[in-house]
């Protein structure tokens, strides 16, 4: 009898869904009723994966048992670099199905496939979501007791970027991929946040740890399924003292822990390997005193100026107004804060079929504009984002501007013309319902840049509700110098309770004037030189003995950098500091001359 009472659950469980079968064809009904639901493309009437949400009459969310699983990792196994078979083992444990979304304050989750779940009889609202080129697809249900009800959920473009040339990225995603039995998983999970170059982040750690670690580097490990590409990245070095840095398109991880904070190094072994470089977090927190050190050197490629779910573009405008050529990209930083996958993103122009390669060129040559949902067209002459209109004398030239956006998600207020970092248009009048436009001549009497930026608030989200994260992020990383971007004079991080913003920004088209003095001898520049001067003074400053003990504080301040590894690394880094310094101070004579 013991033998049995093990066996009777066990078959019961195994056969339960048989044995469900068999009492309905009894006449016994399910308490429950059952939603057979499949989220189609318009276009072409063929499945495709989405995120989903399912909410009761009370608001409760529901979560199929189908859901693809995903899952996140910012960081926290770091026995991945000892021991690679157990980051396997641990991405298993961590997969989840539900997924919180701050911006609607629900739980949602992800399908790559018809799915069925049971729920109790009563009225239902379903929403299916796919990245911000997609019409939010809506539409209720009644659910019936003991019987099934399918619905097919349409997916319809607003806007198609990809026949128009440009492709979206996310440059800053922490998802573990430690083997390829990963990869379908993962670039279905993309492909439901409509990303075609999702950046995966291998995290470096001061003693040489690898965090998130992934299977392989360069073109062998680039995954594509379909139009959407799993490519290797690293965030190494990334330190409080100098900033995150990331590396895309490296062949190989790049790492001198016995040097870690010489970025230099790591950069240059980037730029033998093809890989661009650039600084994650707006250029803020420890990476102003990093830019300051390198970027006048060349090291930097590209500067996230969008993340976190707000936008900072200052110290890109300053650095494009040395005369540096740095490309503007966006990234979620997923799931190290609230966010969703390409939920801050940026789009690339490439002519002809999308490769790594070749993404990786374009992102190189400043063909970019980022954004949280508003698409931008920005040309001038036929010169588009990137670009460099040569003119052989002074004269104006022709701008031509254009916002688009789904007007159910974004509320874009202004649609402005930035010359130099200075705002010398401003249109907010509609020509329809999602669009501004403008065509207007501007004279150009000296070498300059445009861009052109978009801004408003999101429709249909929660407020901002995690400003304090950001606050107490900086504070913890004891970026003292970051905290203007959340003081309540400057605001330029929105607070809690604020509507959470609609942003979007293009790369610069230059337009330069034979002859005349360029972008970086300017005497805008010559301020400018003397601020980010400042800058290293600061940085030489806090590398004092009591300085280092400071910095090294709890304990690195998440990075792992000890008192040691400053003291060790300081006469390097006061070498470049005069290097850099030299080049400034080179700069400004040639301006006050």
């Amino acid at each position: 009898m013991k033998v049995l009472d093990g066996l009777i659950p066990r078959f019961a469980y195994s056969c339960l869904p048989l044995l469900m079968l068999a009492l309905g064809a009894l006449g016994c009904r399910s308490e429950n009723g059952t939603l057979e639901l499949s989220v189609v493309d318009a276009s072409s009437g063929e499945i495709t994966p989405a995120r989903l949400e399912i909410l009761d009459a009370q608001g409760e969310a529901h979560v199929a048992d189908e859901a693809l699983k995903v899952a996140g990792d910012c960081g926290w196994h770091p026995v991945h670099n000892w021991v690679g078979w157990i980051a396997q083992v641990q991405m298993a444990m961590k997969q989840q199905t539900s997924v919180p979304n701050p911006f609607t304050g629900t739980e949602q989750f992800y399908v790559d496939r018809p799915i069925s779940i049971d729920l109790e009889p009563g009225r239902y609202r379903i929403r299916a979501y796919k990245g911000t080129e997609y019409v939010i697809a809506t539409q209720e249900v009644e659910i019936v007791r003991g019987q099934s009800t399918g619905l097919r959920l349409e997916l319809s473009r607003w806007i198609n970027l990809p026949e128009e040339g440009w492709h979206s990225a996310d440059d800053h995603l922490h998802i573990a991929r430690p083997h390829r039995r990963f990869d379908r998983r993962i670039a279905k999970w993309m492909q439901a946040e409509d990303l075609h170059v999702a950046n995966l982040l291998q995290m470096g750690f001061s003693a040489g740890i690898h965090l998130t670690p992934q299977y392989g580097f360069g073109e062998p490990a680039v995954h594509r399924d379909g139009s959407t590409l799993l490519a290797t990245g690293q965030e190494n070095p990334r330190t409080h003292v100098l900033g995150h840095s990331i590396i895309l398109g490296a062949r190989s991880w790049i790492d001198f822990p016995d040097s870690y904070l010489s970025y230099q190094r790591f950069w240059q072994e980037a730029l033998r390997q093809g890989a661009i470089r650039g600084f994650a977090h707006w250029g803020l927190a420890g990476a102003d005193e990093g830019l300051a050190v390198w970027a006048p050197q060349g090291f930097v490629d590209f500067l996230e100026v969008l993340g976190f779910g707000f936008p900072y573009y200052e110290l890109w405008y300053d650095m494009q107004n040395l005369g540096l050529r740095i490309t503007p990209t966006a990234g979620t930083d997923y799931p190290c804060g609230p966010n969703l996958p390409g939920r801050d993103r940026f789009y690339t122009h490439i002519e002809g079929e999308l490769r790594y390669s070749s993404w990786i060129d374009a992102v190189r040559s400043g063909r970019t504009f980022i954004t949280n949902g508003p698409v931008l067209d920005l040309g001038i002459e036929g010169t588009i984002v990137g670009g460099e209109l040569r003119l052989q004398q002074p004269r104006s030239v022709m701008v031509e501007g254009r916002v688009r956006f789904d007007p159910e998600r974004d509320d874009v207020r202004r649609l402005e013309l930035v010359e130099a970092g200075e705002v010398v248009l401003s249109s907010a009048e509609r020509i329809g319902p999602g669009e501004i436009r403008f065509r207007v001549e501007r004279p150009v009497n000296e070498s300059t840049w445009f861009a052109l930026r978009a801004s408003g608030v999101k429709v249909g989200e929660t407020p901002v509700h995690s400003a304090h994260l950001l606050e107490e992020y900086l504070t913890y990383l004891d970026w003292s110098k970051s905290a203007s971007v959340v003081d309540e004079e400057s605001r330029v991080a929105p607070r809690n309770g604020d509507p959470r913003p609609s942003a979007a920004h293009t790369a610069p088209v230059y337009v330069t004037v034979e002859g005349a003095l360029p972008i970086g001898q300017q005497p805008r520049a010559r301020e400018i030189a003397r601020a980010w001067m400042a800058r290293l003074d600061e940085l030489e400053a806090r590398f004092s003995d009591q300085g280092i003990i400071e910095m090294a504080g709890f304990p690195g301040r998440g990075d792992g950098v000890t008192a040691e590894d400053l003291r060790d690394a300081r006469a390097a880094l006061l070498r470049a500091v005069e290097e850099a310094r030299s080049l400034y101070q080179n700069w400004a004579a040639e301006w006050d001359s």
